[in-house]
């Protein structure tokens, strides 16, 4: 009788920490896009975000006023990432068209020759590789392919981790942390695996909580909260420290591809299978 009591008062308890969705409804909700959003980033201002589509363009937005500033168009297949210069001088897009383009920040037009990725071997940018640096440039992180994932001196080209498993699936996602100790992924196994980048020890348990896969992820600036991006409608927070999950995720009505925080944590931008750019309050999300 008591051995029932006990696990029935564990049960109670796991399901009481179970994490809730938020009741905060977003900020804003950016529409201009026709088809799916893949690919999100914040100017460094906080005030400018890009959004990469698969209709084959980017827009600019104004977050605060809530309106496009701009629509690019130039790449001849879907949009599938988006990354921003650390100045926010320029930004660039990866497309199934096989190319990366460039773009001035300020203007958004074009600058220099796009890079030819089917030259290089590869056929197109999605769904090869996913590449991260470290914050210091040192080091280049990168799947194999096959639910491994390397560390690289990024100077001398020389492995200083060639081969960490702990994904079923393919890696979809990887970033270091700002302080470079940690490595963190991603995958279609629907789990997030974090990696101690000086000894290349896989730290604690492989996360769960998402019930699809992952497609993204971003770590915020100060180096604790991890927010995951899933075809099973959901953003779900983590603490990168201690590895749970937070209280609290934002549920979608559609699949969610991709999240972004802005420079300063207090605003998160997600996008997916609508189209739409979804504007939060993370301090509202936070508190219920």
């Amino acid at each position: 009788m008591r051995a029932h009591l006990t696990l029935d008062i564990q049960a109670l308890q796991q399901r009481a920490e179970e994490p809730k969705p938020s009741s905060q409804t977003p900020l804003k909700v950016l529409e201009g896009h026709t088809s799916a959003v893949d690919g999100l980033a914040f100017f460094p201002d906080g005030r400018r975000l890009v959004s990469g589509s698969r209709d084959r363009s980017l827009i600019i937005w104004d977050v605060i006023v809530g309106e496009a500033e701009k629509k690019l168009t130039g790449h001849t297949g879907n949009i599938r990432s988006v990354a921003m210069a650390p100045d926010g001088s320029v930004f660039a897009s990866g497309s199934e068209d096989g190319t990366v383009r460039f773009w001035d920040g300020s203007t958004g037009n074009e600058v220099g020759e796009p890079i030819d990725t089917h030259s290089t071997g590869y056929q197109g940018v999605w769904g090869g590789y996913t590449v991260a640096f470290s914050h210091d440039g040192s080091r280049i992180a990168a799947d194999a392919g096959d639910g491994t994932v390397g560390i690289w001196d990024s100077v001398s080209g020389e492995a200083i981790f060639d081969s960490l498993k702990g994904h079923t699936g393919s890696v979809t996602w990887t970033a270091f942390t700002p302080n470079g100790q940690q490595l963190v992924t991603a995958s279609h196994d629907g789990t997030i695996c974090r990696w101690d980048t000086q000894t290349g020890a896989q730290i604690g348990k492989p996360l769960t909580g998402h019930s699809g896969p992952i497609d993204n992820g971003v770590i915020s600036r100060d180096g604790n909260t991890l927010a995951t991006a899933s075809p099973d409608r959901t953003v779900r927070f983590w603490d990168l420290k201690t590895g749970n999950r937070k209280s609290r995720f934002l549920q979608h009505e559609s699949y969610v591809y991709c999240v972004a925080f802005s420079p300063d944590g207090s605003l998160l931008a997600t996008a997916g299978s609508d189209g739409n750019v979804y504007i939060w309050d993370m301090k509202a999300i936070e508190a219920g």
